[in-house]
């Protein structure tokens, strides 16, 4: 159901898409700033939905959308709780599968990732400016980041974040906050 509903959205976001589109591709027409404004703001929009139906297509649910943020916070807490009272049966499992060779380069998809390490002061920072001072928002948003294993799963996420809450790429915060993000990775 929520899939479809992105779905529509998705359509109706590429039928005024299309809209702005004959606008650039008239040549008698010469784009006003307030035309190419808009359309990136779409094409941001559109691709901020794409990034969710894409996500909800491999039962992932990732969007700007607080709500869904809970739902995946309840999620991965319930998973939590499943592992822990099933450890047993891991066990079993492990010990009747063959025994094979671990490479060096091989990634484990499992690994142990550091925890965000945000000072006091850059908590309350990030807050204030880029989320608009709301402290449940930044909670709610930090659990999402610390609960994701992958860069490019993170990168998508901050980016959500940054067309909801309207970052700008320049500015010193959002780099820094991003730069903190990342090193967790690296």
């Amino acid at each position: 159901m929520a899939l479809d509903k992105i779905l529509n959205n998705i359509r109706l976001q590429v039928k005024d898409l299309d809209n702005i589109l004959t606008i650039f591709l008239d040549d008698s027409i010469q784009p006003s700033v307030s035309d190419c404004e808009t359309l990136q703001h779409q094409i941001n929009h559109l691709e901020e939905c794409l990034a969710i139906y894409k996500f909800q297509k491999t039962n992932k649910e990732i969007s700007p959308s607080f709500n869904i943020h809970a739902k995946v916070s309840e999620k991965q807490s319930i998973i939590a709780e499943t592992e822990q009272i099933i450890p047993s049966a891991k066990k079993t499992e492990e010990v009747s599968k063959p025994i094979a060779k671990k490479t060096e380069h091989s990634p484990d998809p499992h690994k142990n990732l550091p925890p965000l390490a945000i000072g006091i002061n850059d908590k309350f920072r990030f807050i204030n400016e880029l989320f608009k001072q709301n402290n449940a928002e930044y909670n709610i948003a930090m659990e999402q980041l610390a609960g994701l294993q992958s860069w490019p799963d993170t990168e998508l996420y901050l980016n959500s974040l940054k067309n909801l809450y309207e970052w700008n790429d320049n500015s010193e915060v959002v780099i820094y906050f991003n730069s903190l993000i990342k090193k967790r990775y690296h």
